[in-house]
């Protein structure tokens, strides 16, 4: 085996790929990252005099989260370096004790979930609207969250998605009011919405001005911040500071990179001097694009169309291309991008092809991007070729079998996915990316998920909890 394989790799991907859509949102950009990026090792310190202690700061860390603070309008916030998902599980966890009830969306990342087994608690999931036209996940209801609420008065806290990968947003104001209606605490995951506080006028509003108490953001998604660096905002007193510090003392890494955390303040500060001008000059190319491939009948999705569609409101710099009614999924038309235009997206799902852009992008990569689109759909189209178009389902509702941190834990066996069928999941059944449990531990397997798993992975998408072998774990 050759030596320096990671460098080797980042070094063939590079060679392989001119414009990404990808995260992190600094996109490799040359000066997006200052100085730090320049003199890594320099930059390269530890917790030691004259420097300062995550955990307990007092010195530059310190200005540095007031910075970022002031610059969100929060109560507080923390420089999170372990990623999001720490700052996920350290809010729930910061906000319940064992045995407590939480609800949470359905379509919520896994580290939602693996709170819940850490913690020991009790779910129960709000589902969002689907859309079976598109394909999508659209507004969730907030009537059934009202609802939800008054059945089951003893919740605790609420976790929700704002916006969703797919740039899916839903009425967070009016979200929050119902939440604190009935004295809960409302936690939402804002990973993909960072950047939603540096364009008011065109972006859907962000959950830190919309009333939520605790928003943990992606700072590394779609700021100019390397991957990991990630903002939890306090932002009312329903939550109590010294539980959110402890549990991040407790989660969070005791070497903590000053790169890192140093990346996170320059990303911010980044965009406070640059992110409005940017990303409204990127929106306004990346709306008058879509109109154009929506005029000659390419599916990008756009927010005034899905408002008209029912849906509550959409990130307009998140690319979501669909070519299904030419029988292309998603996953073929990454791959097209890829390996003849040399132009990398997010991700992709059997309908869709996701991909971020944040400020740091120019227009000429964005229009780089739909004209590669426009090329593919007038060469396919012309195709005589017939193609099946496949269809995404919706969640199904699964039966809880037992609670999920004892199926967790409990005795597990492999078994071949057909076999699984009527049997408690020992593991989570996870797409990824997105990352959104299809099954998770403790949930009876239904025939229609392994079917929607075999369909995804005869297209390419990777399941996690499905072996190489075709099988998963259930509880024996």
């Amino acid at each position: 085996m050759k030596k320096l394989n990671i460098i080797s790799g980042i070094k063939q991907y590079r060679s392989e790929v001119d414009t990404n859509f990808h995260m992190p949102g600094h996109k490799g950009k040359n000066g997006i990252l200052d100085e730090i990026g320049n003199n890594l090792n320099f930059y390269d310190i530890t917790e030691t005099l004259g420097t300062d202690n995550l955990h307990y700061p007092t010195g530059f860390l310190k200005d540095a989260m007031e910075y970022i603070g002031e610059s969100y309008g929060s109560k507080k916030s923390y420089m999170v370096v372990n990623g999001t998902s720490c700052g996920i599980i350290s809010a729930i966890m910061a906000c319940t004790n064992p045995g407590d009830k939480i609800l949470v969306q359905r379509d919520c990342h896994k580290s939602v979930y693996n709170a819940c087994i850490l913690g020991d608690l009790k779910l129960f999931y709000l589902y969002p609207e689907f859309n079976k036209k598109h394909g999508l996940n659209f507004s969730i209801s907030l009537e059934k969250l009202e609802q939800m609420l008054i059945d089951n008065p003893d919740i605790k806290m609420v976790v929700l998605t704002y916006p969703t990968f797919y740039g899916i947003c839903f009425d967070v104001k009016k979200a929050a009011e119902i939440v604190h209606k009935y004295g809960k605490i409302l936690m939402i995951d804002e990973a993909h919405g960072s950047h939603l506080h540096f364009c008011k006028d065109l972006l859907p509003p962000s959950a830190e001005s919309s009333g939520a108490d605790i928003v943990t953001q992606s700072t590394h998604k779609t700021l100019p911040c390397m991957t990991q660096g990630s903002i939890m905002h306090i932002l009312s007193d329903r939550v109590d500071l010294n539980n959110v510090e402890t549990m991040l003392r407790m989660l969070q890494t005791t070497s903590p990179s000053y790169i890192l955390m140093a990346s996170i303040e320059n990303a911010v500060h980044w965009m406070n001097e640059n992110g409005e001008e940017r990303l409204k000059r990127n929106i306004e190319v990346f709306k008058r694009r879509t109109l154009e491939l929506r005029n000659m009948g390419i599916n990008v999705l756009e927010d005034d169309f899905l408002i008209g569609e029912g849906c509550y409101d959409f990130d307009a710099t998140r690319a979501v291309i669909s070519m299904s009614e030419l029988g292309i999924t998603g996953t073929e038309l990454q791959e097209i991008l890829r390996y003849e235009y040399k132009i990398q997206m997010e991700f992709a799902d059997l309908m869709y092809t996701v991909g971020y852009i944040t400020a740091t992008d120019e227009p000429e990569d964005i229009n780089r991007l739909f004209d590669a689109v426009k090329e593919i759909y007038l060469d396919r189209s012309q195709s005589n070729e017939k193609r099946e178009i496949v269809q995404i389902e919706a969640f199904p509702q699964l039966q809880h079998e037992r609670k999920m941190r004892k199926a967790f834990y409990s005795e597990n066996i492999l078994v071949d996915m057909d076999d699984s069928i009527g049997k408690t999941a020992a593991e989570f059944i996870i797409p990824y990316p997105p990352g959104i449990p299809l099954v998770c531990p403790g949930e009876i397997i239904v025939p229609e998920t392994i079917e929607y798993v075999k369909v995804m992975l005869e297209n390419g998408i990777n399941v996690n909890g499905v072996d190489k072998n075709n099988q998963l774990r259930v509880v024996k």
